[in-house]
């Protein structure tokens, strides 16, 4: 696994550098050491403090987080053929860890059932425990009440802080987000020494 990570920012038409970049990877049959995609928000701890979208800033910049042993095949591949590739890396820095908060509620015993397994299956660097609480509540007199009724026989409420390695970090956020239920705050990350 790849545990070192960077931001690169690139110039140039979106689904050119989308599409150019997870051409490199399947090229080299690398699977899950970028992550390219404009569901994720990602909050920076520098000097700006900004907000930016993991691919921002219109139809002319791009951004991505790949694995740094990646990052200098990337440059080497750009730098080939500047001139037929209307591609170019305007920004690079290395990203140290990665976290971000989030909350559900759930009424369903197999949603619930699904969460609590992500969560207890945190990857190796992450920690997703401390701080996390779950709050679990049945009442037999909900049984049978229609789905939209205020009472329900079972519900499932969580709010915590995901925080660690960058992959398993962004591998977390991409999980929850798959639930309706799930709220996910910002990614934030922090940037190591520019490159």
């Amino acid at each position: 696994m790849n545990k070192e990570y960077n931001e690169v920012v690139i110039e140039g038409h979106l689904e050119l550098a989308k599409g150019f970049v997870m051409g490199f990877l399947a090229g080299r049959g690398v699977e899950g050491s970028a992550f390219f995609d404009e569901a994720c928000h990602i909050k920076g701890k520098d000097a700006t403090g900004h907000v930016v979208r993991l691919i921002s800033a219109g139809d002319n910049v791009s951004t991505l987080i790949i694995g740094s042993g990646l990052y200098d095949l990337l440059v080497a591949a750009l730098n080939r053929r500047p001139q037929v590739i209307a591609l170019r890396i305007t920004k690079a820095r290395r990203v140290l860890s990665a976290a971000f908060t989030c909350t559900f509620k759930t009424y369903s015993r197999e949603v619930s059932a699904q969460l609590r397994e992500i969560l207890s299956c945190v990857p190796e660097g992450v920690d997703g425990a401390s701080g996390f609480e779950l709050h679990e509540k049945v009442d037999p007199e909900g049984k049978g009440h229609e789905f939209f009724t205020p009472l329900h026989d079972y519900e499932l409420t969580g709010k915590g802080r995901i925080s660690g390695s960058v992959k398993g970090v962004l591998d977390l956020y991409h999980q929850l987000g798959r639930f309706e239920v799930v709220k996910l705050g910002v990614l934030e990350l922090t940037f190591g020494e520019t490159l």
